[in-house]
């Protein structure tokens, strides 16, 4: 072994996993000072990487269970490109099979050839994603000494130590026990991997810093991280520039609640200077997709309560989603887009422009509370204390749908999670609703009663592709979720409410 461990962090995940990620490699350079650290990554979560200061190299694989890129074959009986071609039975059947193949022997192929890459590179490999036997296979495959994850049945044969395998909650009847929080089973991760090396790494020249668990650390060291560059700020500016120039939009060092304490956070005031509220609607899987038409009762609703205008932000690709929505606006004062203006290292500089951002579960909601920037977030499939605000208390007894939490930033935050008796459910590769069977279509009537109505008036041009675990999110309760969150951020509240403390401590 090196002087100075040599440490492969595998992180197969796409952006929001990598800045969930991040408190363990804050946690991994703080336990192995003078370590080499690279991260192995897709190219679809590359960039976290490359913002992370505790990082020092970067590598990149298409980790096969991971590439939204690759295809899915249509559904059985249809062709693409616009046609149709009903095959017979055996025919669809030999075609999933061959499909099915080809698609083992690439990931055959990649594993020998990555494996290849890194033999004889690294001291320590650790595997970043709870149930991921790729990987395990082939950092054993690459013979890396000492090679740490979670106790599954794929994993646990190529792996010298594990941790065991925290089980994810399905179904509603989870939703009052505790659970962990993904960051925190990668913080375990990284503590069995410095018991590992440290034996060997103490005989070595290099001094290294005493053992300590992660549950003994200060917050300070257990935080998100994603630090964008001056040429990213700069980005930022720009675009915001241009955008506030046309729209006028008062400049966010002059943003205030606008409120007095006797109207409360919650009155618009027709004079009263606008807060920024950002929304990022569309993830990066198709299932926690929300509604367009609901989007934008949100959006008018707040244009009518608060002083407040929103921005919707994205990628170019989601522009047309993003036109939908602001075209089923019906209030006077209509959103703004900020679709493919910026790219994500320029967003994060955007973001803390923003009084809060919200949106369903993605990467750039985890990336406005890497930036300490207030998040209402909407969960379907995906269990919001596992992939919801790390709050650096694990296990987590997470709050009601709807209620305030502070995350580790001591940054308020609001989840507002499905109330189907399935959810969560965890299942991100669902096909899209377009090609589900007849039988199990989701019509516009049963959508509404799901969601409490509350529905725009106007038509959206997208097809109905939202899932029934997000259907079952009502309007209601996602305003009640933007309430607290706005009180919580309201400056003459917090004001008061420090002034009251205040009072409250001095003596007579």
């Amino acid at each position: 072994m090196s002087a100075s461990p040599r440490v492969l962090v595998i992180l197969p995940g796409h952006l929001g996993d990598l800045i969930i990620a991040t408190p363990a490699l804050a946690w991994l350079r703080a336990n192995l000072g003078d370590a080499t650290i690279t991260v192995l990554a897709g190219p679809w979560g590359r960039d976290v990487a490359d913002h992370c200061p505790h990082v020092d190299a970067v590598e990149i694989c298409r980790f096969p269970a991971f590439d939204r890129t690759t295809a899915s074959p249509p559904p059985p009986g249809r062709g693409g490109r616009g046609f149709h071609i009903t095959l017979a039975a055996p025919v669809a059947r030999i075609r999933d099979i061959a499909t099915r193949a080809i698609r083992m022997w690439r990931a055959d192929r990649l594993l020998r050839l990555t494996a290849d890459r890194l033999r004889g590179r690294f001291d320590a490999a650790i595997i970043g994603s709870t149930d991921f036997g790729w990987g395990a296979a082939l950092v054993a495959r690459a013979a890396i000494p000492v090679r740490v994850g979670t106790a599954t049945p794929d994993a646990t044969a190529f792996l010298t130590h594990t941790i065991p395998m925290d089980h994810v909650p399905i179904g509603a009847w989870t939703r009052g026990l505790p659970r962990r929080n993904t960051a925190a089973v990668l913080l375990d991760l990284i503590d069995v991997s410095t018991a590992a090396l440290r034996p060997v790494s103490s005989s070595s020249a290099k001094q290294m810093p005493t053992a300590r668990k992660w549950r003994d650390a200060p917050s300070s060291e257990l935080r998100l991280r994603y630090d964008p560059s001056t040429t990213e700020i700069a980005e930022a500016d720009r675009a915001w520039s241009s955008l506030n120039g046309h729209q006028e939009i008062p400049p966010p060092e002059a943003n205030s609640s606008g409120t007095s304490g006797a109207e409360g956070p919650h009155i618009r005031l027709e004079n009263a200077t606008q807060d920024l509220v950002v929304l990022h609607p569309v993830p990066g899987a198709a299932v926690k997709r929300w509604s367009p038409d609901r989007w934008a009762t949100v959006i008018d609703r707040i244009h009518a309560t608060y002083p407040a205008r929103v921005i919707l932000t994205g990628t170019a690709s989601d522009r047309p989603e993003i036109e939908a929505i602001i075209r089923a606006c019906t209030a006077p004062v209509r959103p703004l887009s900020f679709a493919g203006m910026v790219r994500f290292g320029a967003l994060g500089a955007f973001l803390p422009r923003a009084r809060l951002v919200m949106g369903p579960d993605s990467g750039a909601i985890h990336l406005a509370a890497a930036q300490r920037v207030p998040t209402l977030r909407l969960f379907g499939p995906t269990d919001a204390a596992v992939w919801g605000a790390w709050t650096g208390i694990d296990p987590l007894p997470i709050p009601p749908t709807g209620r305030l939490l502070r995350d580790i930033h001591n940054v308020p935050v609001v989840h507002v999670s499905s109330a189907r008796a399935c959810a969560p459910c965890h299942r991100l590769s669902l096909p899209p609703r377009d090609q589900w069977p007849s039988d199990a279509s989701f019509n516009e009537k049963s959508r509404d009663r799901a969601g409490l109505v509350g529905t725009s008036t106007a038509t959206s041009t997208l097809p109905s592709s939202t899932y029934p675990c997000m259907d079952a999110i009502s309007v209601e309760a996602v305003m009640r979720g933007f309430d607290a969150l706005w009180r919580a951020t309201d400056d003459t509240t917090n004001k008061n409410a420090s002034a009251n403390q205040r009072d409250e401590a001095s003596p007579e």
